[in-house]
């Protein structure tokens, strides 16, 4: 299973699901409007979540990402970084 160990990297600053202009492009995006894209994508998004777990490799799962519509991209950029936050704020990680 890709989730812990891709998360586990993410707080090490390592973003394999994600290209650096899709991550930029991502957060620049208004956050209602991708809040709109959520509910109005919700099924698939789910759907899409199950499967990047379930993959073994982050190659595989940044090519099932890759195929989605961009603004799909940009909701999983921000639901990653979410969980991210999330992790590493439970652990007391210290920001860098």
């Amino acid at each position: 299973m890709l989730g812990d160990g891709i998360f586990m990297l993410g707080e090490q600053g390592l973003h394999l699901l994600f290209d650096a202009d899709t991550i930029e492009t991502a957060l620049g995006r208004d956050p209602a409007a991708l809040r709109e894209l959520v509910v109005a994508h919700r099924a698939e998004l789910e759907t899409v979540l199950g499967e990047i777990l379930e993959i073994a490799d982050a190659a595989t799962a940044r090519s099932l990402i890759a195929a989605l519509p961009r603004e799909l991209r940009h909701v999983l950029v921000h639901l990653y970084f979410e969980i991210l936050d999330g992790r590493i704020r439970g652990r007391g990680v210290p920001l860098q």
